[in-house]
């Protein structure tokens, strides 16, 4: 195994994005089409749902392609145009070789793509559905041309999501751009942006300076001028910039600052190594909301998306049991415990977020809480591991609420490729303890999501050889029908793809099926790593933030060791 780099400082690393834009003009305008069954035109990543025509000709686009955008902005086109390596006039006239139009009756996220020898049509649903047209419409391009053919097309789940961590360490704009971009090629339309943990604070607050100042490395953090370009820049690619502020676990970065708003009140630093802290925010205290209410109407101010992630996952509260504050909220509001104790705090924040047209997400912790469930109606939910009980997530899961599935062992994917293999997360059928398979597929699903955690993710080339390609089989899993996937067509097509568009990096798919014997080996060198790094926690640390489900602890030793 390669030395990986140190972590370089903002104005110093590699333009990502640059690359990762010229790789892909020059691979649009420059690769030559493939011979066999299987031809680059037809290695769409992910497969279409509906009727896929290829012909055998080929169209020459014009110099420059005169396009007519109908009810829709000029600026979805030049992205297009970017990723194909072509020129682009922009033209309402009946006359131009790209005609669109708005067709409602589409599905959501819906487009109809059809080529023929006198020109293009795109019909789309909405916004969306043409920024996915233009994206297959640039995967089809080939030095210069396109094939004949006719596509309709509309994704499974509506949600189909890469969280990146940028706050256990930080990585630039350009970086994040490139992620952008690459998970936009395959329609995937969220990006989930943990931008706070007990490692940094990494978007700048205007009212709150100190919190980005308390960060180990200082400057590491994104103005909200940078913020801004990125969700423009992700809004043409038709994908949404959701913000995570977890709250009140995972909130070393807000303490470090303004260590009053614990329970115990004394000095924490930002964490400059992984673990789960014990010290969390105090819920009992009206400080705390005296901060987080500005501070989170700042944020929703700077978001324009309607969705807002509180995080809300691994919260030790041992503080909350014996801290006066906390135990007379509990009293006062009628709580049962401390769990109901966090419900009410999430609660209180989600109801102020409404107050700004925002909808809140939590990962699956939080319904512990039964008071949550009852108060936030809308509750978004996403689901990563039930490590305390049974139970929690199916019972809201078959009351209807919205769930999105980031499994940890099919979608975390800072765990290595013995632990998570590409075939693995390609074969992802959502899941709760208790309920899966055929019963599980009868209820309402939001989507996947594929995440990236950076606790051990240092370097721009560790984190594109962590997320690439196993982030292209989990965007397959959210656009394509169950019935219509097939592993062995997806490697097939994703050898072309990535020839195409190596984009930041990428494992090479061979090693992303490991043996068993290797997997072991994989897993046991992750697990070393592990070990060592929680060898440094001192008494703060948290372990797992409380008792952990003995089933849940099966599931994780199962992953490393035997399925």
């Amino acid at each position: 195994m390669e030395e990986e780099l140190p972590i370089k400082q903002k104005h110093k690393r590699a333009p990502a994005l640059a690359l990762c834009a010229a790789v892909l003009c020059l691979a649009a305008a420059c690769a030559p089409a493939q011979s066999g069954e299987l031809t680059a035109a037809l290695a769409l990543i992910p497969l279409p749902n509906g009727k896929t025509e290829i012909g055998d000709g080929h169209i020459t686009l014009p110099d420059p392609l005169v396009v007519d955008p109908g009810e829709f902005a000029p600026e979805f086109f030049e992205v297009y145009a970017q990723r194909a390596g072509i020129a682009l006039s922009i033209e309402k006239d009946n006359l131009s070789f790209l005609r669109v139009s708005l067709d409602e009756s589409l599905q959501p996220e819906g487009y109809r793509l059809r080529v023929t020898e006198q020109g293009i049509e795109i019909a789309a649903a909405d916004e969306q559905g043409l920024c996915w047209a233009l994206v297959s419409l640039a995967a089809l391009t080939q030095d210069g041309g396109v094939p004949i053919c006719e596509i309709e097309d509309a994704p499974y789940y509506t949600y189909r999501g890469f969280l990146m961590d940028s706050a256990r360490h930080f990585f630039p704009v350009e970086t994040i751009k490139a992620l952008i971009e690459l998970t936009s090629m395959v329609k995937m339309n969220a990006f989930h942006w943990h931008l706070t943990d007990d490692q940094g604070w990494r978007v700048e607050s205007l009212r709150f300076p100190l919190l980005q100042e308390q960060n180990v490395i200082p400057g590491e953090y994104y103005t909200q001028e940078e913020i801004r370009e990125v969700i423009e820049f992700a809004r043409v690619r038709g994908v949404e910039v959701i913000p995570e502020i977890d709250l009140p676990g995972h909130a070393t970065a807000i303490m470090a600052a303004y260590p009053a708003l614990s329970c115990s009140e004394k000095a924490v630093r930002v964490a400059d190594y992984p673990g789960i802290r014990s010290v969390i925010l105090c819920a009992g205290k009206e400080a705390v909301f005296d901060l987080l209410y500005p501070l989170l109407e700042e944020m929703a101010a700077l978001f324009p998306s309607p969705n807002f992630h509180l995080g809300g996952d691994e919260a030790p509260k041992v503080e909350w049991e014996k801290c006066p504050h906390c135990l007379r909220r509990m009293e006062e509001e009628g709580l049962a415990g401390v769990d109901e104790l966090q419900g009410w705090f999430t609660a209180r924040l989600a109801r102020h977020l409404r107050g700004f047209g925002k909808r809140v997400t939590c990962w699956n912790e939080s319904l512990l809480s039964e008071h949550l469930q009852e108060e936030i109606q809308d509750l978004r939910i996403e689901y990563w591991a039930e490590v305390h009980e049974t139970g929690a997530v199916r019972r809201f899961w078959e009351r209807g609420g919205g769930m999105i599935f980031a499994e940890e062992f099919a979608a975390h994917f800072d765990l290595p490729y013995g632990a998570i293999s590409l075939k693995k997360v390609y074969n992802y059928r959502p899941a709760a303890l208790g309920f899966k398979g055929a019963d599980a597929d009868k209820l309402p699903t939001l989507g996947l999501e594929a995440c990236i955690w950076t606790e051990f993710v240092e370097t721009e080339e560790r984190l594109a050889l962590l997320t690439f390609p196993r982030t292209y089989a989990t965007a397959e899993a959210a656009w394509t029908r169950p019935d219509l996937r097939e592993y062995g067509s997806f490697r097939g097509r994703l050898d072309l793809w990535l020839a195409r568009y190596p984009g930041i990096g990428f494992t090479p798919p061979q090693e992303a099926d490991l043996r068993f014997v290797k997997r072991i080996q994989n897993n046991a060198e992750f697990l070393r790593k592990l070990a060592t790094a929680l060898d440094k926690e001192n008494p703060d640390n948290a372990g797992a933030g409380g008792r952990l489900h003995w089933r849940y602890l099966a599931h994780w030793i199962g992953n490393y060791f035997l399925y």
